[in-house]
């Protein structure tokens, strides 16, 4: 497998030597520290949970935790795709600068993660995965000494239905971990949660219960007032149906983020513990005639949830509105866990957010950058099958959010420019009537790419091995071609 070439990170190396320096004065490092629960929601969006207005009553859990944290109610994902989204999470980078630029890439270890950071530390780490999405094989497993994944036997060829496993038995092996593992030193847990995610063929297959559990008639009444968001796409029943399915897989998954949480203060241990719940992508439920995630960035697709939690209740009930994207999260959970003063070097330019978030502040007024993943040219086309629009155009797709303007610019060059307050669907492109502001947008836009340049999409080349773990997940079709490098 051919990965881009990585420089290791300087920090790293200035924890590898601290921890050395120790050792060579016969002193131990005190890993200190609060506890450490990353939850991640995959392919959640924002509006379907409680706290961010949904009615259907999904998420009373993770609504729970939001009154007892800090609630941001513009997160972003960098990409719709869960590894660069999961990478930029851990290791505070934009995918463009980590290099995991698609689910078919690798993150290199030159990169130094938030469970790398903690294991320095002495902190215990686990991570307990839905799919293999974000398997061992991508990398993302650095810093962890615990790995769980699912298992299962794919058949000849790994072909067939993806190994992938419900929520319920996530939180099971999470909690069984803590158990094990005792309350000698402070721990850092990921719990990855997949099930909102619909797989290739089968789409969404909730527990029944769950579905029971939610008025069809509400979730229908959802659809109708987004009838303008829709485009070419079967009926409103069929919609329903579809958005019915999705939101239950949501309130499965909050429900097992409760009962870990449970699970924890059952042992003692949230009195010590932040907690973070965030999403690592949305989804398309056929607004702008599109449904999944990963070839465009509209909103539906790219806001996620995002709470902080702080063992203290410091922030308790707050919402900032400023737009904050994930690669925040590494310095805002070293600055939660580690104090103020934790020595660690900054990374990227992602910002503490829970400085501003306990004190009353406010973030500066900085753009975000979205970025398609950067799909090979026929597997892009691959993904447009069975979809009502054909704007599955090749090359890169990009977009900053600045306050509440949002502007998308498609690989032709050609760009649209939206008012969020206003037009929060993204129906109308106001481009035309406000040139100096798309301009300017444009060429904030522009000196980021240049500052952060990368190849053109599709041209790292894939094992065999992870290409037909990726075809059984989903993410690429029999009839994709794998990039050659």
């Amino acid at each position: 497998m051919i990965t881009l070439s990585i420089v290791p990170s300087a920090r790293r190396a200035l924890a590898l030597g601290l921890a050395l320096s120790l050792a060579g004065c016969g002193e131990s490092a005190d890993p200190g520290g609060l506890n450490i629960v990353v939850i991640t929601m995959d392919t959640t969006r924002a509006d379907h949970l409680g706290a961010y207005g949904s009615p259907l009553k999904l998420t009373p859990h993770v609504d729970a935790l939001a009154e007892r944290g800090v609630l941001f109610t513009q997160a972003y994902a960098p990409m719709p795709q869960t590894l660069p989204a999961h990478a930029t999470l851990f290791t505070g980078l934009t995918p463009r600068d980590h290099g995991a630029l698609e689910n078919t890439y690798t993150l290199n270890d030159g990169y130094t993660t938030l469970a790398e950071i903690c294991a320095e530390r002495g902190y215990a780490t686990g991570a307990f995965i839905g799919s293999l999405a974000v398997d061992d094989l991508t990398g993302i497993d650095q810093g962890f000494e615990h790995f769980d994944q699912p298992g299962g036997d794919w058949g000849e060829g790994r072909q067939g239905h993806p190994p992938q496993r419900k929520a319920k038995a996530v939180t099971s092996a999470a909690l069984s971990w803590i158990e094990q593992s005792g309350n000698d030193r402070p721990f850092m847990l990921w719990a990855h949660y997949y099930d909102p995610h619909g797989d290739a063929n089968k789409s969404f297959e909730p527990p029944e219960r769950h579905l029971k559990a939610i008025s069809r008639d509400e979730v229908r009444a959802q659809v109708v007032a987004r009838e303008g968001r829709f485009r070419d796409v079967a009926g409103v029943e069929a919609l329903t149906d579809y958005w019915w399915a999705y939101a239950a897989e949501i309130r499965f998954t909050d429900e097992q983020v409760g009962r870990l949480l449970a699970g924890l203060e059952d042992q003692g241990l949230l009195e010590n513990t932040i907690v973070v719940v965030v999403g690592d992508h949305g989804e398309g439920l056929y607004e702008h005639g599109q449904k999944a995630h990963g070839t465009h960035l509209w909103e539906e697709m790219m806001r996620v949830p995002l709470v902080l939690a702080a063992p203290d209740g410091a922030g308790a009930g707050s919402r900032l509105d400023a737009p904050v994207t994930l690669s925040d999260l590494l310095p805002t959970i070293e600055r939660m866990a580690f104090g103020a003063d934790h020595g660690l070097p900054r990374v990227g330019e992602g910002l503490d957010l829970w400085s501003p978030a306990v004190a009353g502040g406010t973030l500066p007024d900085r753009p975000i950058f979205l970025e398609r993943p950067h799909f090979e040219e026929k597997r892009l086309l691959n993904r447009a099958r069975g979809q009502a629009s054909n704007e599955f155009t090749y090359g890169y797709l990009t977009a900053i959010v600045q306050g509440r303007q949002k502007l998308i610019r498609q690989p032709d060059g050609s760009s649209q420019l939206y008012d969020l307050d206003a037009d929060p669907g993204e129906l109308t492109d106001i481009s035309a009537e406000q040139p100096e502001r798309a301009a300017r947008l444009a060429e904030r836009l522009d000196g980021w790419m240049s500052a952060h340049k990368v190849s053109e999409p599709g041209t790292t080349e894939v094992s065999d091995e992870r290409w037909e773990q990726l075809k059984a997940l989903g993410y690429v079709g029999d009839d994709d071609v794998k990039p050659e490098g």
